[in-house]
């Protein structure tokens, strides 16, 4: 770090992106994580074939690819062991998931019965996000929103094309149905700052 005109090694901030804790999205994958489903009453009812289908096929992705069976938990059987050592993968929104309604104020992203907001722009009921961000109930470790690894089908076919196709956001418009190259319309991605915030 630059102190007094000179460069020195430093500790950097908390908050800061550094190795281990910078996104993007598929970041949260190379560590132990935990798929975590949702067991409440959605905020959106209309996400729930999408959620639902999303991800079971992060599940079965998983088992393909990398030829294991991904961790799972309903959201009600999360302990805090598991937050003290997993990547928690969060599927639904802050109504079904228990551990998402608990960290939902403390996100970057709001998400509410109205839609998802971003910055200044707010996009209607039927919009998911997608992100990784520091856990809040565990800064040393990501959450993540809505996502298993970012490649899809169409990239399984050959390792050199197995690299992030998201970066640390995004927001999808599920009236585009999933296909072997994105989840639904990409409505709007990018990453944060290196302070974790939006740009």
């Amino acid at each position: 770090m630059k102190q007094n005109g000179k460069w020195a090694p430093g500790t950097p901030d908390k908050a800061m992106k550094r190795h281990g804790l910078q996104g993007p999205i598929d970041d949260a994958f190379w560590n132990a994580f935990l798929m975590v489903k949702p067991t409440g009453t959605p905020m959106d009812p209309g996400l729930v074939p999408w959620v639902k289908a999303e991800s079971e096929r992060a599940l079965s992705e998983w088992r393909k690819v990398f030829r294991g069976d991904a961790p799972v938990k309903d959201d009600a059987q999360v302990t805090d062991a598991d937050i003290a050592s997993s990547n928690l993968v969060l599927w639904g929104d802050p109504g079904s998931n228990a551990v998402l309604a608990r960290i939902a104020s403390r996100l970057p992203v709001k998400w509410t019965a109205a839609g998802v907001t971003v910055g200044a722009k707010t996009y209607a009921p039927g919009h998911v996000p997608l992100l990784i961000y520091p856990n809040p109930l565990n800064p040393a470790k990501y959450v993540v929103l809505n996502s298993g690894f970012t490649f899809r089908e169409f990239d399984a076919l050959n390792n050199a094309r197995q690299v992030p196709k998201l970066p640390d956001w995004a927001v999808v418009d599920t009236a585009t149905p999933p296909d072997a190259y994105a989840p639904g319309k990409i409505a709007a991605a990018g990453f944060f700052g290196e302070d974790w915030k939006l740009k």
